[in-house]
């Protein structure tokens, strides 16, 4: 098949990611990013891992190749998780109420069946989130030599 006949398809096929984009933007959408020297997340820390990791989350990280890297890149969406949401409206009043220091435990990070990571909320996230006008979070994590980086994107 020559360039010209698959044009056809790759327009029609770009047109529909756009639309289908701009379906999944429409409305407000908070942005948050993370990145985290992985050295700085002390996971020889007992008390740091049990306050910001769900059993599920401590779980899945220990179990992984470098557990270390895992547990930065859940920390990370975790962190983006709050910037994107706080972001959604900035019109809104603070909706994290608790101060820098407060646990994330409330805020899970697991795979979804597709292996992409899905956000869980509980208690106080999840009131946060609602307060905030959040119909959904998508977040990326990816990590590399010394870093973990995530994204999330609140609707």
């Amino acid at each position: 098949m020559d360039r010209e006949a698959l044009l056809g398809p790759k327009r029609q096929l770009e047109a529909l990611a756009l639309r289908q984009a701009g379906e999944l933007l429409a409305g407000p959408t908070g942005v948050g990013v993370d990145i985290e020297l992985m050295a700085d997340i002390n996971i020889e820390n007992e008390t740091f891992v049990e306050r910001n990791f769900t059993a599920r989350e401590q779980a899945y990280c220990w179990g992984r190749p470098n557990p270390h890297a895992s547990f930065a890149g859940k920390w990370c969406a975790k962190e983006a998780v709050v910037k994107a949401v706080s972001s959604l409206d900035l019109g809104c009043p603070k909706v994290w109420t608790k101060g820098d220091a407060a646990p994330l435990d409330e805020i899970e990070i697991v795979i979804a069946a597709s292996g992409a990571p899905e956000v869980v909320l509980y208690g106080d996230a999840k009131a946060a989130c609602a307060k905030a006008g959040v119909r959904q979070i998508k977040v990326s994590i990816s990590h590399i030599d010394s870093f973990a980086i995530a994204t999330a994107v609140a609707h």
